[in-house]
């Protein structure tokens, strides 16, 4: 006869003494540890053995965090100085590649314009090893998500739990994080060590067989008051650090609050609410006394690139004052920083690219999240988990809307990692091990780029992101919302916006139109402040008389004595419409695709024209009849 379990003061059930799990049950939970334990431990290894070598740069804001993090291993301060320049090219073998900092008064005292709380857990790791300390640190983070989560959502998901994380982390581009000096795995990790607080107190789901456990007198052990009221504050401070870096997360604790049992609310409420406000107001003092506002992104704030030179170095700090006039601030609340737009076609543009975008779509990129969908259970305030993601979501949307991902170096949407710890709490129900695996099979075309080079440079050597699969390019839309994403270059033509978004297009040597390779394929996204009803394409003399576009093939319908070409490309509804990060107008959008047949491996110069001008350009005499008028393939 099977003995019953005891209920701990934990709230963990555990079977009685000389108890077991199942023997199959056991297997699948060994497994599940055992390879989230070995990829832990394999990106743990991946940053000892890190190599900068022939990456063209630091990303995105890797050099603040770096310099913030070694000012306050060697100096234990905050502020900015000639010291801290000379001690990052030391270390870096080069200057730095764009720093943000901060003041109050004038340049009299400068510190960093990034929250500090990252930079302090990066610290001891920095002074051990400059270069590699922060993602040792990184690697240790996500463990600790990880290992967190999965101890959890054992409670309730069963024996899988550590493979489903397995699934969560490394089936999804959070992992590759690691490999920045950058506060985004911190962020993720400290929303997922926070909601393992606020859930860790589950009963745990028994497996068939197991008898009930036995309460003591019928109710469990009771926990001193003290502890109770703790582990509130504890998740408050977790889930209030991400709030920090950025408001839209505070969201996070609206399921937290939720899930306080329902007796004792007014006290969780006030311990939940005394543990985030005391961590705001904490490191909002110390960005204050450290010479810079309240928050890392506001007052004066200002950005230093080789460009422009650094302060303490290429001009005195004092010239503060007259940088910031000269420049601009770059404070996240000064007027014009936010102009959001009620444009219904924008909004449900970037709803569109936000789950499904090429470069930047949760479903591809985070896809593993649908795990928490399928074992959903509303209990203890899990219903607002989404609904806090959405909301969070929904902010960097308004506030942001031609840059919702994190721009330039991102890996997808790095915006989204610290709310996606949030939806793998959503998982309450067991998990079975072909939904597990199904996730991962559905997950592996799109993170394919990423599992083959976890630790690479963002962005290819073809301008372009490299973690973009070429699944992902062939059945996922591109965003046009988004001014960031790299490669494509912009160009203009004739009042026509113009993307390139193939290699074998491109800008002509000295920026004098386009051109492309007459062997290979353009892709294009033409962009007109008006309705066209066609596109006329002029290619020059070493062009054949063939195009080849969206399943027609069109002959010239005008012929230069120069020996080029002019086509006329039917366009029928555009690709999208919505307004650009220059104008609040709508602008159409149209998608192209085309290739030369017959062409040799040759550059072509390429040239557009808006649709009303006709493609009987200044006609010249001597044509052949027909020509004129347009020939075959004429719309």
């Amino acid at each position: 006869m099977a003995q019953p379990g005891i209920l701990r003061p934990s709230g963990l059930l555990a079977p009685a003494e000389g108890g077991a799990p199942p023997a199959g049950r056991g297997v699948a939970e060994w497994v599940g540890w055992t390879v989230l334990g070995c990829l832990l431990l394999a990106t743990l290894l991946g940053t000892l053995a890190f190599d900068r070598t022939g990456r063209p740069s630091l990303i995105g804001d890797e050099a603040t965090y770096a310099m913030q993090a070694a000012s306050l291993a060697w100096d234990f301060d905050l502020a900015y100085t000639r010291a801290d320049y000379d001690r990052f090219v030391a270390q870096w073998g080069g200057p730095p590649d764009g720093v943000i900092l901060q003041s109050r008064d004038g340049g009299a005292h400068i510190t960093y314009g990034k929250p500090f709380l990252y930079a302090l857990v990066a610290a001891p790791f920095v002074r051990l090893s400059p270069q590699r300390g922060a993602l040792v640190a990184n690697a240790l983070l996500l463990a600790a998500a990880a290992l967190l989560a999965a101890r959890t959502l054992r409670l309730r998901a069963g024996a899988l739990a550590p493979a489903a994380v397995t699934v969560l982390v490394f089936g999804s581009v959070a992992f590759a994080y690691v490999f920045w000096v950058h506060a985004d795995v911190f962020l993720l990790a400290a929303a997922a060590a926070g909601f393992a607080v606020v859930y860790g107190g589950d009963r745990s789901t028994l497996p068939k067989g197991d008898a009930p456990p036995v309460l003591f007198g019928d109710e469990p052990l009771p926990r001193p008051r003290w502890r109770w009221l703790g582990r509130w504050a504890l998740a408050g401070a977790l889930l209030a650090i991400p709030g920090a870096f950025r408001p839209f997360y505070l969201a996070l604790l609206l399921p937290a609050a939720l899930a306080v049992p329902a007796g004792r609310r007014l006290r969780g409420w006030c311990a939940l609410a005394a543990g985030a406000l005391a961590l705001l107001l904490a490191t909002a003092w110390v960005q204050h006394a450290a010479g810079g506002a309240w928050s890392g992104y506001t007052g004066q704030r200002l950005g230093f690139y080789a460009r422009t030179g650094y302060p303490g170095v290429d001009f005195p700090a004092s010239a503060w004052d007259r940088k910031l006039r000269q420049w601009g601030n770059a404070s996240w609340v000064q007027e014009g920083a936010f102009e959001p737009s009620q444009s219904p076609r924008l909004w449900g543009w970037n709803l569109v690219y936000f789950l499904v975008g090429r470069d930047v779509g949760v479903l591809p990129y985070f896809l593993p999240l649908l795990l928490g969908v399928l074992a959903f259970r509303g209990d203890h305030g899990r219903w607002a988990l989404p609904v806090a993601a959405a909301l969070a979501v929904l902010g960097f949307l308004l506030v942001r809307p031609f840059n919702f991902y994190g721009g330039g170096g991102a890996i997808a949407n790095r915006y989204f990692l610290p709310v996606y710890p949030a939806l793998w709490y959503m998982t309450a129900r067991p998990l079975r091990a072909v939904t597990v695996a199904l996730a991962a099979a559905l997950a592996a075309p799109f993170l394919w780029p990423v599992w083959r080079h976890p630790a690479a440079f963002p962005i290819g050597e073809d301008g372009r992101y490299r973690h973009v699969s070429q699944v992902a390019r062939r059945l996922l839309p591109y965003e046009t919302t988004q001014s960031h994403i790299p490669g494509g270059q912009d160009s203009t033509a004739h009042g026509l916006w113009v993307k390139l978004l193939s290699d074998d297009v491109s800008r002509a040597a000295g920026g004098r139109g386009l051109q492309m390779l007459a062997s290979g394929e353009a892709e294009l996204l033409v962009g007109s402040p008006t309705p066209m009803p066609f596109l006329a394409l002029e290619l020059d003399r070493r062009a054949p008389a063939r195009l080849a576009v969206g399943g027609r093939e069109l002959r010239p319908s005008l012929l230069r004595p120069n020996g080029a070409v002019v086509f006329e490309v039917p366009l029928h509804r555009p690709r999208a419409v919505h307004p650009m990060w220059w104008t609040r107008d709508d602008y159409y959008l149209y998608a192209l695709r085309f290739r030369l047949p017959g062409g040799k491996p040759v550059p072509v110069g390429l040239d557009l024209r808006r649709g009303e001008d006709p493609a009987k350009i200044e006609l010249e005499p001597g044509l052949p009849p027909g020509l004129a008028g347009g020939g075959e393939g004429t719309p």
